[in-house]
């Protein structure tokens, strides 16, 4: 039995994700997930599964396009066994000038036809694994002949579970229809989520998974768990990707403002330009019983919410704390 609540973890060491996660599984919490920029999701979900027992392992999310579709099927069946079947992989496509120039991967066309296409591919690939089967596969973005590609071993799982995290009307289509769940970005108010999220699932009759990152700072003093969240919402208010969903909520000029102080590189100034209210819609802010209040609007619209706490622009130890507050809020 689990709260139904996952948690993020901060890639800042892996002390301090052994730590996390041995205190959500003890606390009952539902699943850890792991990012993808500055650390390999994979290398940290070996780590996970080698220090933890019950709880479920994500990625939240890893790159799509910048690994070949073989080694990111083998990759994810190892780690499922590795943790005895707790894997959920999440991907995404990832931004556009990341892929081209820090990866190297310059068809970046039609990402979201394209990460259609690569469910396909990744089911064709595992299903192949499993029967030991040869995979042939060809459409205008992926070309495969995998032939005499036998593993002399079983996979633990016939299925793991693919999600697909994203922001624009295709991926959650996709999401909808196609993968196991949808990972909404932290950027994903409840308002966002309802007007934009769960319509589509609903038009589609949809039994894929809905979750979304959460921005979850508790404090007793409610001025400075505010204050600490804005380094997050600062920082992503800059990425034109996500903009949309700031502008929904009339944050527009705002917004302008504080890309204009990021671009000088001025990062007092930006977090100075983020008004409370803006805090309050796109996080759960303030003390432990405000917080279990305010989790309820997104556990209506969701399966269920990853948390994650705040850390742009603060100290370890600060974080930290943060963390705790979440982890012994929400315990089981």
């Amino acid at each position: 039995m689990s709260n139904n609540i996952g948690v993020i973890l901060d890639p800042h060491s892996f002390q301090n994700q052994e730590y996390v996660t041995l205190k959500a599984e003890r606390n009952g919490f539902d699943s850890v997930w792991v990012t993808e920029l500055y650390r390999s999701s994979f290398e940290q979900l070996t780590f996970l599964a080698t220090i933890s027992k019950t709880i479920k392992l994500g990625s939240a999310v890893t790159l799509a396009f910048t690994r070949s579709p073989l080694i990111l099927a083998i990759s994810a069946l190892d780690i499922d066994e590795l943790s005895n079947g707790r894997l959920i992989l999440g991907i995404g496509s990832g931004a556009i000038n990341s892929n081209r120039h820090w990866h190297n991967q310059p068809n970046f066309d039609e990402p979201a036809n394209r990460i259609e296409s690569l469910y396909s591919v990744f089911r064709g690939i595992e299903k192949s694994i499993r029967l030991k089967e040869d995979f042939i596969y060809n459409d205008k973005y992926y070309n495969f002949a995998i032939k005499s590609f036998k593993r002399p071993f079983d996979t633990f799982r016939s299925e793991i579970p693919l999600y697909l995290g994203g922001i624009g009307p295709k991926m959650k289509e996709l999401s909808s229809r196609l993968y196991d769940g949808f990972i909404g970005h932290v950027v994903c108010s409840p308002g966002f989520l309802k007007d934009y999220v769960v319509p589509v699932f609903k038009k589609n009759n949809s039994q894929s998974k809905r979750t979304s990152i959460v921005l979850c700072s508790i404090n007793n003093d409610r001025k400075k768990a505010i204050d600490d969240a804005k380094g997050t919402i600062a920082f992503y208010s800059t990425v034109k990707a996500y903009l949309k969903p700031f502008i929904d909520l009339g944050y527009e000029e705002e917004v302008s403002r504080i890309r204009k102080a990021f671009f000088e590189n001025d990062y007092k100034k930006m977090l100075s330009l983020v008004p409370d209210k803006m805090v309050n819609d796109f996080a759960i802010c303030g003390n432990r019983e405000e917080a279990k209040e305010q989790i309820k609007r997104y556990k209506d619209l969701l399966t269920f919410p990853i948390l994650t706490v705040p850390h742009y622009y603060l100290d370890p130890l600060t974080v930290r704390a943060y963390q705790d507050e979440m982890l012994d809020t929400f315990k089981l």
